[in-house]
């Protein structure tokens, strides 16, 4: 497996995919149309990353960073290529790339919810990836979900930091 990316733009020729992509990924209250993806393309600091094996459409991640951490909010995988390693992979490309604390937020464990199974999942490849909690937890819009870091160790202030980027700028 020889995983490449190239970042996603207006004119990206798989942004069909993509979309699908988003679609089966996240739930409706969590998914953000593409069209608000395709509005930071020009960001220094944001990437939309889009991963192939050789030419299979594998995933896509949206990062944004600051000079201490990079924060991916939304990360996805075909569903038929899960669990064939392509996530570690990906994971592994984006540290490489940044070069810093990777954070990234999961839906909390300790909530009634529909989809426990699903998130334990989830919980469980990042765990087995490198990812510790952070002990800290965002609530944001009646959602919860529990902070997540790869790295030297949980930077509060990176962390805040990059969510008031994210909400100065409006990205979602």
């Amino acid at each position: 497996m020889r995983l490449t990316s190239q970042l996603i733009t207006e004119t990206f020729p798989d942004l069909d995919k993509v979309e699908r992509l988003n679609i089966e990924a996240f739930p409706e209250e969590e998914r953000i149309p593409l069209s608000e993806f395709l509005r930071y393309t020009d960001n220094d600091d944001a990437h939309f990353f889009a991963f192939y094996n050789e030419e299979e459409f594998v995933g896509f991640a949206f990062a944004i960073s600051n000079a201490k951490a990079f924060y991916v909010s939304f990360f996805a995988i075909m569903p038929h290529l899960r669990s064939h390693g392509y996530g570690q992979e990906i994971i592994e490309k984006l540290v490489e790339f940044y070069q810093r604390t990777m954070l990234l937020e999961v839906e909390r464990l300790d909530e009634e919810c529909d989809n426990l199974e699903q998130r334990q999942a989830r919980m469980d490849f990042y765990i087995r990836n490198g990812f510790k909690t952070a002990n800290a937890f965002l609530e944001y819009e009646d959602l919860s979900f529990e902070i997540l870091y790869r790295g030297e160790g949980f930077d509060e202030e990176a962390y805040r930091d990059i969510f008031r980027k994210l909400q100065e700028e409006k990205l979602f």
